[in-house]
């Protein structure tokens, strides 16, 4: 164990150094010469980081490269961005730049203050009592913020109330507060019940992002209950073990489908502190260039945990169904070289999908298929409002944080994707309810990043279906649209798909375009577009042809009897087969 401390303690060497050269400590914090990310200071062009002060803080104490004095200096700074007046509601919270007025949202306080309490949890001895001083006075202030916080939890939002109520649970360990120590077990009994009976709420238990937040914020909680001998220390350290082998079985590869992703881009892999702790990648096999202060917190967290060796290959073909919330679940199939996932409904709870201020349409992907070292494509929401687009997922992080919604109306259309999948067959269906917005164009698409490959066409004779083919040079995924509903159509009929190339960024789009016309106000009460993919994997190139031939697509729309319907809220009827065997089934009810 000796061995592997000393090797961690290298890489945060490393890492520091990296991050903090060049960086700019002005008036002990740490300045970025771009904006925030909150709408509050999203038109500066500089801020001052209370997130990264902290973390440069931390490790910049414990590997001794900041003398007591400047350590003192930026302590005292952050401090300044908590709210320590006992009449405001906000009290005990923090603000997340120094040029913010006002807490605009309620992370900022176990984002900053969470180095702060990992650095006491495994190296107390390097923090002078003068630093304790100011750290302890903090906690004492966001021991209310985080009590507020856990006895009127949000539990659909996991990461962000797992973390106060580790931070909740810190502060008690921390200050020896036996009330806030009863809170903490109140409010994680709470969620652990929740979980149990509904899901992980919104969907961050299949986001890279957040389930490495996640897994922090139970190992704090798991490190409190064991100092205290409570029982939740083994359903903490259950629920982290559920996570790794999520991680397990998705291998290092980027998930399909995920929710609460940024990854615009369509990359295959993308790296976090995670895959090591899962036993899925060596650390001393991490370029430091790819670890951040922020990868270090884990691995402060968990440097005990690191496996000696490599989780075993999973086998493959393997398909893996996570719960995500009620009846709502992610669906993964991976084979040799494509991976295939969905969601059977998104958004997976109501009144999440899109606001003026968040949401999480931009944000997810509840329908994607990877290839092997080629990338991620997935669905997508198009809308060209005649000035500007927007769409779900988003173009890039920034400018879909700051406009989330797909419409500048500030009332939405229900936008809904459901979907059926089993193994290498998915069958999809995307639809908008009550559209009445201003638009020019609305499409659905599927956005395909930096292919290279053939995409050919074939139509097949028993059904006069056109199958879109990516051809790789060691695979082949197959994709077709199902009939939809267009603006100014009141019943399910043929969707041409259309084919664009982009060369900036450079990507390839199948498009199902829903309205198109002079920019004004769309009325349609249902918009609907679908889909169905298959992975080609297994079969050989010269065989697809014929092998597509055996593919039957039945789909109809019918009225039950029990309902009123017009045809554009007819249940929904789809099933595909292959060969004469039924392949796959999606029942869609408009009312459902």
């Amino acid at each position: 164990m000796h061995t592997r401390v000393t090797d961690i303690h290298a890489v945060m060497e490393a890492v520091f150094q990296q991050e903090t050269r060049g960086i700019l400590l002005e008036d002990a914090m740490v300045r970025f010469d771009r904006p925030g990310h909150t709408r509050e200071i999203a038109h500066l062009g500089y801020c001052h980081e209370g997130r990264h002060t902290a973390h440069y803080y931390t490790f910049g104490t414990m590997l001794g490269q900041l003398d007591e004095r400047t350590g003192l200096e930026i302590l005292r700074e952050l401090a300044k961005l908590q709210i320590t007046d006992t009449a405001s509601p906000s009290y005990g919270g923090f603000r997340w730049y120094r040029e913010e007025r006002q807490v605009n949202d309620t992370n900022a306080a176990f984002f900053i203050l969470r180095p702060l309490v990992i650095l006491a949890f495994t190296y107390p001895e390097v923090i002078p009592a003068s630093h304790w001083e100011v750290i302890s006075q903090m906690l004492r202030h966001a021991g209310a913020w985080f009590s507020h916080e856990c006895r009127e939890p949000i539990l659909y939002y996991p990461n962000k109330i797992i973390s106060d109520g580790a931070m909740l649970l810190a502060i008690s360990h921390l200050l020896h507060d036996e009330t806030y120590l009863a809170e903490g077990i109140a409010f994680f009994e709470k969620w652990e019940d929740y979980t149990a009976r509904r899901g992980w709420g919104w969907g961050e238990n299949i986001s890279l992002v957040y389930l490495a937040v996640i897994l922090n914020a139970l190992q704090v909680a798991s490190k409190v209950f064991a100092a205290h001998g409570h029982g939740l220390e083994a359903r903490m350290q259950a629920r982290i073990e559920e996570i790794l082998n999520f991680l397990r079985f998705h291998d290092g590869q980027e998930m399909v489908p995920t929710i609460r992703s940024y990854n615009f881009a369509g990359e295959t892999v993308r790296f976090d502190l995670a895959w090591a702790v899962a036993g899925v990648a060596k650390l001393e096999d991490v370029p430091v260039e790819m670890l951040t202060m922020n990868h270090l917190l884990m691995l402060l967290m968990f440097k005990d945990r690191l496996p000696e060796a490599l989780q075993a290959k999973p086998a493959v073909p393997r398909v893996r169904v996570d719960r995500v919330f009620d009846e709502s679940a992610a669906y993964s199939w991976i084979g040799r070289t494509t991976r295939l996932g969905s969601l059977n409904r998104f958004p997976v709870i109501k009144g999440s999908y899109q606001w003026q201020d968040w949401g999480l349409g931009w944000q997810s992907f509840p329908v994607s298929f990877s290839v092997a070292g080629e990338q991620v494509s997935y669905l997508r929401w198009y809308v060209d409002l005649g000035d500007e687009v927007r769409t779900h997922p988003g173009e890039t992080y920034r400018v879909s944080y700051l406009k989330p919604a797909l419409f500048r109306e500030t009332y939405f259309p229900g936008v809904e994707t459901r979907s059926a999948q089993h193994e290498h067959c998915l069958l999809t269906v995307r639809s908008m309810d009550a559209v009445n917005h201003h638009a020019a164009e609305l499409a659905d698409e599927w956005v395909i990043h930096r292919f290279t490959g053939e995409l050919a066409e074939i139509v097949t004779a028993a059904e006069g279906r056109t199958w879109y083919v990516l051809r790789y040079p060691h695979t082949a995924v197959a994709v077709t649209a199902l009939s939809g509903i267009r603006a100014g159509e009141a019943a399910r009929g043929p969707i041409a798909v259309t084919i664009e190339r982009e060369a900036e960024p450079d990507r390839i789009k199948l498009r199902q375009v829903l309205w198109r016309g002079e920019a004004g106000t769309v009325q349609q009460p249902r918009l609907e577009a679908g889909w169905a993919v298959i992975s080609l994997e297994a079969v050989p190139a010269e065989d697809i042809d014929a092998y597509l031939e055996q593919v039957r697509i039945e789909d109809r729309s019918f009225a039950d009897g029990e309902s009123p319907r017009t045809p554009s809220t007819y249940i929904r009827d789809i099933t595909m087969k292959i060969g004469g065997r039924k392949a796959v089934h999606l029942q869609v009810d408009p009312y459902q």
